[in-house]
């Protein structure tokens, strides 16, 4: 690496690690709300008829909306503003005022077309589903379109602050939906009124909106319309198509997946479809509170850096990420049933709805660690401004996502519906790896974690054979072995010469200790 980009790197490095915790602590939190809301769900309606239309018409919701919320805009829309910051801000503000115009346009339309298509939608999305619960779902689907036009706006306020590294809105996108939620689930349940479950999406949306868009308007970062030189807007919306164009069909690739998914899920069984939800809730832990913040943080600040310091931020993110994801899946793997009774088995979630969920649960831990690893590599991608490879890429981990969920449902029913999630991040995490040149790193890393895998399993088929641990015991098992294992090859790392493949999984350089 040159003198300078270490330079930038120790430059970058302290803002990555300030946008990081920021994040973290916001989607912590958030995660905290989440749970709450799975376990007021999953008490109050299991896995039945409510549940599974709620669930249907969410995903309905939330798949158009990612256009916006995921990685077309995020992608295209922060590295550009923040280079635009940089250089010239009058083209900044040029470029939110568009896209705000935009969007408007767009998510009104998107709610109109969403309200008035939501029985057709619903009989294709949930094929498995009976009259009177797809019925429910279209009603439920029409309550949550009304808060798609504030989604979207609230979204793009959120980048915004982003790009002039700033994160208040991001961190709190989590905690105020799950809020929103919470408030509609228990609503519906003292009332008997299903549909209050749609709604309290909706007043979340609303909500999220005017606390995003006043927060950056007060902070000053929108600017005003008249401020705008719209001849200078349409060359700076020329830069920004051009930027997206590369992903434009990723959202149609990746909600299609999903969509397809849960159309699976719905012919395995209706409560499958419920059941996915709850099983993701677990395994996206890890996804909220590492990728997410790690992922949208690189977006922002390894954009400023060159390809060299970026791919060097990328290697020092590894270690402990695999070092953390990789064991995490495999406790889950061994534990998925106790996990989910432990977490939801009461009121109307009983064994039944504990069988499917845990089957669900199964596949999808055994590739927790590559859905997180893959999130951030394909951000840090973006961040270097190669969507094109990112679209390649995505693609071709949602086709594998698609065509294991068709060959496999029949056979394994809903542990089909894991696995498949799990090969598409697997997919996304070689290709990924591949494009960025960190392939060996994450094979250097993964080396000793399989062998470390090996000897935990040994171990928990040994005390499963003496006696069934309690969660309780197995998890503190767990903590003890995989802490004795990270000291041992630390220790082993730096009594080894400099040629051994363990001292690059912790020390970066021969000479660093």
């Amino acid at each position: 690496m040159s003198d300078e980009a270490r330079a930038t790197e120790a430059a970058s490095g302290p803002r990555l690690g300030v946008a990081f915790a920021k994040l973290f602590a916001g989607n912590l939190f958030g995660k905290v709300l989440g749970v709450v809301r799975e376990l007021a769900l999953a008490a109050s309606f299991g896995t039945g008829a409510a549940a599974g239309a709620f669930r249907a018409a969410q995903t309905a919701t939330v798949l158009p909306t990612h256009f916006f919320a995921s990685d077309t805009l995020n992608a295209g829309f922060i590295p550009l503003c923040a280079r635009y910051l940089r250089d010239d801000p009058s083209r900044a503000r040029a470029l939110f005022w568009s896209v705000f115009a935009l969007l408007n346009v767009i998510g009104i339309g998107m709610a109109i077309l969403l309200f008035l298509a939501a029985p057709l939608i619903a009989g294709v999305l949930v094929p498995g589903f009976s009259q009177e619960q797809q019925a429910l779902t279209a009603a439920m689907l029409r309550a949550m379109a009304v808060g798609v036009p504030f989604y979207v706006q609230a979204i793009l306020a959120s980048y915004v602050e982003m790009a002039h590294g700033r994160y208040f809105i991001a961190s709190i996108r989590a905690g105020a939906q799950n809020a929103g939620l919470i408030a509609g689930v228990i609503a519906a349940a003292v009332t008997g009124n299903p549909l209050l479950l749609g709604w309290g999406f909706t007043v979340f949306c609303i909500v999220f909106a005017v606390v995003g868009i006043g927060s950056v308007a007060r902070a000053g970062l929108l600017g005003r319309p008249h401020d705008v030189d719209w001849e200078e807007a349409r060359s700076v919306m020329r830069d920004f198509l051009v930027v997206i164009a590369p992903l434009a069909l990723l959202p149609l690739l990746q909600q299609g997946a999903y969509a397809v998914e849960r159309v699976i899920a719905s012919l395995v069984d209706a409560r499958a479809v419920p059941a996915l939800d709850y099983a993701r809730a677990i395994s996206d832990t890890g996804l909220t509170l590492l990728a997410v913040p790690l992922g949208m943080a690189g977006l922002a600040e390894l954009g400023r850096v060159d390809a060299d310091a970026a791919r060097e931020q990328m290697r020092r993110l590894l270690r402990p990420l695999l070092f953390v994801t990789v064991p995490g899946s495999v406790f889950l793997v061994l534990h998925a049933q106790p996990v989910v009774r432990l977490i939801f088995g009461r009121g109307e979630f009983g064994e039944d709805s504990v069988a499917v969920t845990s089957l669900v649960l199964l596949g999808l831990d055994a590739g927790f660690w590559a859905q997180v690893t893959a999130f951030v590599l394909a951000k840090a991608m973006s961040a270097q401004g190669r969507n094109t490879s990112v679209a390649r890429i995505t693609a071709i981990a949602s086709l594998a996502h698609v065509a294991v969920n068709v060959l496999l449902y029949r056979t394994l029913g809903a542990l089909a519906l894991g696995i498949a999630a799990s090969t598409q991040a697997l997919v996304l995490l070689l290709l990924a790896a591949r494009t960025l040149r960190v392939g060996r790193d994450v094979s250097l890393v993964m080396l000793p974690l399989v062998l470390g895998a090996a000897g935990y399993l040994a171990l928990e088929r040994a005390l499963d054979a003496a006696a069934a641990l309690p969660l309780i015991a197995s998890a503190a098992v767990f903590v003890a072995y995989w802490a004795l294992f990270v000291l041992g090859l630390h220790a082993l790392a730096r009594r080894l010469p400099g040629s051994s493949w363990i001292r690059p999984v912790f020390l970066r350089r021969s000479g660093e200790t």
